[in-house]
């Protein structure tokens, strides 16, 4: 059943349109997938080298109570930090996935958008650090009864 959402999904995306032109495939698919991947990119890198200070305790990873649990399994300051840090891109991605739609869109908003990994990838790794700032990770708490 999953492989026929997946093509269902794959079909109402239309990929023939985004192959339809260089303009399309560049500046639409990869510029809008890399927005939403320099995000995530800075909060994985924030949380490794300055929260964890690259210790990670590989069991507890697969624990469903375990220290990275987080609420219900979800860290809800990276989710926040993932949105913000998004936030700014999307007015250049509908300006250029839909110019017709959304010709208004401001000189800013383009440029912001042509630099879309590495905004998102800052803002994102910002929020995340000042978000995390008062949860201690166990690996400095060790270190620090040591």
């Amino acid at each position: 059943m999953g492989g026929f959402i997946t093509v269902a999904i794959a079909i109402i995306m239309m990929p023939w349109k985004i192959l339809e032109s260089t303009q399309g495939y560049i500046f639409t698919w990869l510029i809008g997938y890399s927005a939403l991947l320099g995000p995530v990119a800075g909060i994985l890198m924030v949380d490794y080298y300055l929260i964890r200070r690259t210790q990670l305790d590989v069991d507890e990873l697969y624990k469903d109570s375990g220290k990275y649990s987080y609420s219900g399994g979800w860290n809800w300051v990276a989710v926040a930090a993932f949105v913000i840090g998004v936030a700014p891109n999307i007015p250049g991605f509908l300006n250029a996935a839909f110019p017709n739609a959304f010709p208004n869109v401001g000189t800013v908003f383009k440029e912001l958008y042509a630099y879309a990994w590495f905004i998102g990838l800052f803002i994102a790794a910002v929020v995340y650090r000042i978000g995390m700032a008062g949860h201690v990770s166990s690996a400095q708490t060790q270190l620090r009864r040591a």
